[in-house]
Order: structure tokens, then C-alpha cells, then sequence
């Protein structure tokens, strides 16, 4: 331990300055153009994913609302159908 003090005691003290000399802080590879070609590239690409995931959303909707319009035709049909043969059924008790 006093090895440590002793070894400590010849060096000078580091101090942190109270203000940064102006560019001192900055980064040395700071380099405009490419960091805003990378910001447009990743703002790009997440736009493509967003609207994709979007129009494919809108595509589910649609096809539900396709299949549902199918679905109710059909069922309209058949109690139509259902109706036809009861009023025929009805005529036929009654001709004779």
C-alpha cells in the first residue's frame, strides 16, 4: 500500500477542465452526407415495411368483407329456394 502512495505521490494530478475547447468534443469521422444517406436509407426501408404491412391489412379487410357479401348471397339464395318450395308446396294442397 504505501508503494501505491509513494507511486502516486511523483505523478501530476489529472484534472478535468471546467469547458471544452471548441471542436475538441467533437467527433473526428463525423461525416454529414453519409450519416443523412443512412437516416433517408432506414427512414425508407421502415416507410416500405409500414405501407406493406398497411396493404396487406387493407387486403385481409376486403377479402373478409368479400367472403362475408358471398356468404350472405348464398344464404339469401337458399331461403329464397326455402320459400319457393313451401309456396309451391302450399298451391299444390290447394288445387287439390
Amino acid at each position: 500500500m504505501a508503494s501505491a502512495v509513494s507511486r502516486a505521490a511523483g505523478k501530476a494530478i489529472q484534472a478535468v477542465p471546467d469547458y471544452v475547447k471548441f471542436g475538441e468534443g467533437a467527433s473526428k469521422n463525423f461525416g454529414f452526407v453519409r450519416h443523412v444517406a443512412t437516416c433517408m436509407t432506414l427512414g425508407l426501408g421502415a416507410g416500405m415495411v409500414w405501407k406493406t404491412w398497411h396493404w396487406n391489412e387493407k387486403r385481409y379487410i376486403a377479402q373478409y368483407y368479400a367472403d362475408l357479401a358471398k356468404k350472405e348471397a348464398k344464404e339469401e339464395a337458399d331461403r329464397q329456394a326455402t320459400i319457393k318450395a313451401k309456396f309451391a308446396e302450399l298451391e299444390s294442397r290447394l288445387a287439390h
